[in-house]
């Protein structure tokens, strides 16, 4: 009989009697700790909001500029020594301009020049928005001068800031013969502001540069002179564009043109 038969009469005990391979119950655990891919989306977006934030800094490098002056700015007045108030006021204008202080309270003459010049400057300002409202019917640098001084009156009494130590006065100063006058704001610089801009408006370039140089020379000698503190005329600059501004917006909202404007018009 050969094997394959020998197999098939066995039956089914036949396969129940061979050996078997044991095998182990025993398995060896292996613990992974899975971290997560990132998917190619989430890597597309950090990608592109790096490079939104890089291309922000590149286009608007002075918001980075203006941040990172906040954040100085908040170091120095979180750390800074207050003025006692048996102490004068501390301005930084002033101790800049400490040498022309000196040397025009050694020449008087020569601070009695400036002062006239100055005056000068003044009526010519003054002379130049008169000039756009009566004559070439123009409203909005007369109204901007109009909204500046009604304003400066305001904030001028409210706050009335002491008058600075080393103060050389001059009877050829504006206001002409040494009277009183209010600090806060600038006035003199606001002006010659508002002529600036009016004179760009109408493409008088040139006019308007001169204007804004003798400006800047003006808020010089007015340091010099500690005839105003420093925050005066930045907020004189500050004060020129804005009423400016206002001005532009009361023109429109009352539409109105040089030639409805103009004092020779026909009344409706």
């Amino acid at each position: 009989m050969d094997a394959t038969n020998a197999t098939a009469n066995c039956g089914p005990h036949y396969y129940s009697l061979l050996p078997r391979k044991r095998l182990s119950t025993t398995t060896t655990m292996t613990t992974k700790t899975l971290t997560p891919t990132p998917t190619p989306a989430a890597k597309n977006a950090a990608a592109a909001m790096f490079t939104r934030w890089g291309l922000g800094v590149r286009r608007h490098p002075a918001i980075l500029i203006l941040a990172m002056s906040l954040v100085f700015f908040m170091g120095v007045e979180y750390t800074l020594l207050m003025v006692p108030p048996s102490s004068p006021p501390f301005d930084l204008g002033f101790v800049a301009t400490r040498w022309l202080n000196e040397v025009l309270a050694k020449r008087p003459a020569l601070n009695t020049f400036l002062a006239g010049l100055n005056t000068v400057f003044v009526g010519t300002q003054t002379a130049y928005i008169s000039w756009t409202f009566l004559v070439e019917g123009r409203l909005r640098p007369g109204v901007a001068a109009l909204f500046m001084f009604t304003c400066r009156g305001i904030l001028g009494y409210s706050t009335q800031l002491p008058l600075p130590q080393d103060f050389l006065g001059s009877g050829a100063d504006f206001p002409v013969g040494n009277v009183s006058f209010f600090l806060f704001f600038s006035g003199h610089v606001a002006g010659a502001v508002i002529a600036s801009l009016d004179m760009r408006r109408l493409q008088r370039t040139e006019l308007a540069w001169l204007f804004d140089v003798l400006n800047a020379l003006q808020a010089l000698r007015l340091l010099g002179t500690r005839g105003h503190y420093t925050i005066d005329l930045a907020v004189g600059v500050g004060a020129g564009l804005l009423f400016d501004y206002l001005a532009g917006k009361y023109e429109e909202g009352k539409k109105l043109t040089p030639v409805n404007t103009s004092l020779y018009a026909p009344l409706s």
